[in-house]
């Protein structure tokens, strides 16, 4: 792996957080929870009213869909609207509610973590379409961290089980 492991529970807490282990998303919250990417997207075209952030514990926020929304897309208009819709909502939370993402953590649960597939040749990680576009990748990495996916880290338990992935503050 290109990056250092996180072994604690610091991802709960800051940072950006692909998140794909049932048993750690329902030690985190409940499915109540866990609200769907258009209500994020909402979230941020409304400023973030603190009055209407459903953050887990004043400390995270859980979002999930995002890869049915990827789905939904030709990979080439899904790429383009991660990197035009989602990546600036991921900018925005961080500057507008984790304070420079040290203060909250946003997390995004991934069902389908087996078509997340690291690549080393690029140092990167990809996303493997479905349906008929099964035979294409989005460079998810790249997509949601801008350029900043090489700081990604893998997320284990204390026994090593992946978790996840990890990234501290995008920039």
């Amino acid at each position: 792996m290109q990056a250092p492991l996180v072994n604690d529970d610091l991802w709960t807490r800051r940072g950006i957080t692909l998140l794909w282990n049932a048993a750690e998303l329902n030690k985190l919250c409940s499915a109540q929870q866990v609200i769907s990417l258009r209500a994020f997207r909402q979230l941020n075209d409304s400023g973030w009213p603190e009055t209407s952030l459903p953050l887990v514990e004043d400390e995270a926020l859980v979002v999930g869909g995002l890869e049915a929304c990827i789905d939904a897309l030709p990979p080439e208009e899904a790429a383009r609207w991660l990197e035009e819709r989602v990546y600036p909502a991921i900018i925005s939370y961080q500057r507008e509610v984790a304070d420079g993402g040290s203060q909250a953590a946003l997390i995004f649960w991934i069902v389908e973590h087996s078509r997340l597939k690291y690549r080393t040749s690029d140092d990167s990680w990809y996303w493997h379409c479905a349906g008929e576009h099964k035979k294409e990748q989005i460079p998810l990495g790249h997509c949601l961290f801008n350029g900043a996916q090489q700081d990604l880290k893998e997320i284990h338990d204390p026994q090593g089980k992946k978790l996840g992935l990890y990234h501290p503050r995008i920039s």
